[in-house]
Parts: structure tokens; sequence; C-alpha cells
């Protein structure tokens, strides 16, 4: 079949082909479904009919509807369905000439077979990765083939790292602009990791830092964050990064009472230096409508006073400490060191980074970073799926 007359869809223009419709009928106003692996699809012609993606129920350049949901009859039936030469599920629609044609990949993707998030992450602690997924620059140029590779990195283990780049000022932000818009947050559009005397933030002292996420005080914290190293020759001054999401699987399995205060108590991290006054309330660990975790938020040394009764009190710092000790022992915290040249990239929202304490006295050190959200990622990771379909 030729699938490239079928990759057109409702949200995505790349589907890859999967499993093939071997028959089709209309059965009480479903349309059943029947595929090649022995699986079927119950569809119901209201879902159906929204989704049509013809020139004329939705743009062709925009990939919006433009059909509305009120001018569907509530009542629409399926009149007859076939599949054509190409392998398409094609629906003739009641109370009109409109026939509908569906993308089989797209269809089976979205009908229940198949997980809707492709990028389905594995946990770690530094029995399974001791360093970060390195990949190398060619020449110290980042192909889309490795920009793919370290992106999909992300989205699976959290985390990457690029070796042998330029040490340019201007980097980070080429690079970051790569994937999608940046995040800009109080901490500029750019910032600089160095030992500042008057800085708003222990970051830029050279003392230890204990394992945290970045900017947990805003109602959406930034989803990755990008460090370049471009100076790196003081003492000290290792990178320790935790899986958040590894910590909170065992501490769910080992301490349950823990995991449930932990999903269940909210703390209020605040910056409280500067002209700005940003607090958000959130728990520590966040999860989606399903119970899969979403996010961890932990900043120590911007907590806020937490509220509540003694016993609730007495319950969050346990649960806490419990976390804090896992996400900072060496069963979890990987410990690397930084070359000049290196790029780290990572999902703030799950990855807790912390620092070893450096020596100014022995050298200089210096990190430029900045914040990027996570669907800017995982969009990107789709473009370039789709890029190398066309190039093949």
């Amino acid at each position: 079949m030729n699938t490239s007359n079928l990759i057109p869809t409702p949200d995505n223009w790349y589907w890859p082909p999967s499993q093939s419709i071997t028959s089709c009928l209309v059965s009480d106003n479903a349309v059943v479904v029947q595929w090649d692996n022995n699986r079927r699809s119950k569809l119901h012609p209201l879902w159906l009919r929204d989704n049509c993606c013809c020139a004329l129920c939705l743009h062709q350049i925009t990939r919006e509807n433009l059909l509305d949901l009120r001018d569907i009859p509530e009542d629409i039936r399926a009149t007859a369905v076939e599949v054509d030469a190409e392998g398409a599920l094609c629906i003739s629609w009641s109370g009109c000439n409109h026939v509908s044609r569906f993308n089989p990949a797209w269809l089976y993707a979205n009908s229940g077979h198949q997980p809707s998030a492709p990028f389905n992450p594995v946990f770690w602690g530094t029995a399974q990765l001791s360093e970060p997924p390195t990949f190398y620059a060619n020449d110290s140029l980042i192909s889309d083939e490795l920009l793919y590779e370290v992106l999909l990195s992300v989205a699976r283990h959290g985390i990457a790292r690029l070796r042998d780049l330029p040490t340019d000022i201007e980097l980070v932000e080429a690079f970051a602009l790569r994937i999608g818009a940046i995040r800009e947050t109080h901490f500029d559009r750019i910032f600089d990791v160095i030992s500042k005397a008057d800085g708003d933030s222990n970051a830029y002292t050279s003392e230890y830092l204990a394992a945290h996420t970045d900017i947990p005080t805003r109602e959406a914290p930034p989803g990755i964050q990008i460090l370049h190293s471009r100076v790196a020759d003081a003492e000290g001054g290792e990178s320790l990064m935790t899986d958040g999401f590894k910590v909170a699987q065992d501490i769910e399995q080992e301490f349950p009472e823990y995991y449930k205060t932990l999903t269940t108590t909210k703390w209020c991290y605040a910056n409280r230096a500067g002209p700005k006054d940003y607090r958000w309330e959130a728990p520590t660990i966040g999860l989606d409508d399903h119970g899969k975790l979403l996010e961890i938020r932990m900043l120590p040394f911007s907590r806020a006073p937490l509220q509540g009764s003694f016993e609730d009190i007495q319950k969050a710092y346990a649960a806490l400490r419990c976390y804090m000790v896992k996400a900072n022992s060496p069963e979890y915290q990987m410990r690397f060191s930084f070359k000049a040249g290196d790029l780290i990239i990572f999902d703030n929202r799950r990855i807790l980074h912390g620092r070893a304490e450096f020596f100014p006295s022995t050298g200089d050190r210096s990190l430029r970073g900045t914040y990027l959200d996570r669907d800017d990622v995982f969009s990107k990771i789709r473009q370039l799926q789709y890029q190398f379909l066309l190039t093949r």
C-alpha cells in the first residue's frame, strides 16, 4: 500500500505503517473493523465523522477542523463502509453525500490499540546509568540525526549529554532554538551559572547544592533545562543527577504511606530575594489524571513554611525526608564532571540536579543555560521523524 497518500491526519502528518484492515461492516450503528492481527475496533459514528480529514472538514494547511460538531446530526449513521485499493477505510454517511477516508495507521493508533504516548520513559538508578547517555558532535556540528537521538534520550531517560562542542557564548541559545521557543524566566532568557557575590540564588555561589528541580515557584515550571559548559578549570563542582521518577516509584513500593503523603501534601515554594515574589503550592510528586508520574517539585532551599496541623506536619516532613535521602544517595544519584564543550539537556520536571562544592581559587568555572518546555522536545522529535520519512 502506498502510505504517502494517507499521511495527512487530523493532528499529525506522520503515522508509520502498522496494521491492515481485513474487513469492515456496520453493526448496531457502530463501524466494526477487523485488523490483520485478529484485533477488532468498534468505532462510534460521531467519533468517525468528527475526525474526517478531507479538505471540506479539515483545513489542509493549518490542520485545524473546519467541521463544527454542532453541524453533525446526533443520530448520524454510516450507510456503507469499504476498504479501498490503498487500504484506507471509506465511510458513506446518512443524510448527505459525504464520504470520509481514514488512514489505517492513524485509525489503529487512535482506536485504543496503541499507547497514546510513544516516548515511554525508562526509569533508572545508578545501577542502570552511572553517567548520562552521551553523544558526540561531529566536527563540532549537530546533525538532525544526532539531535533526534539526543532528544529521544531526553524523552526516555530524562537526560542526554553532548560532547566535543565549541565553547562559543552563542551556542546554548542557537541549540535551544533548534528545538523550540526559549522559556524566559526571572533568571532571564539566557543565564550564566557563575559565582556571584550578589546572586539571588544559591546556584550563583560555589556551595554544594542538594538534588532539586528548578523554579517550582511557578504554576508550570520549565520542562527542559540546557546547560553548556564553557569553562571547567576549577576543582570540584561535579554535577549530580537523579531520576526523580525512579525515586518516586521505589517509595511507592517500599513506603506507600509516604508516597500518599508526597502526592497529596502541598508544599509552597517561594522566591524570597529581589523584587519578584513568585510562589506556588503543589505536591512533591505530581500525578496525572490516571495516577501516572507527571512531575517532581523539590527545591529544598526555597521552601516556604508548611501550613497544617501538628500531626500533618509530622507526616509531611517524614515523607519529604525519605524522598530527599533517596534522591541524594549514591544508589540514585549519578556524579560526573563537566568538560569544557559539554552540553547537558534534561527534563527539569523529572530529573533532580545538584552540584558538589567547587573552589574558585583553583580556576574558573562557567556554565551557560536556558529553558524550554517539554512539548518542544516532543514536537521536535515528531517533526524529525516526519522529515526522515520523507527523505527515506
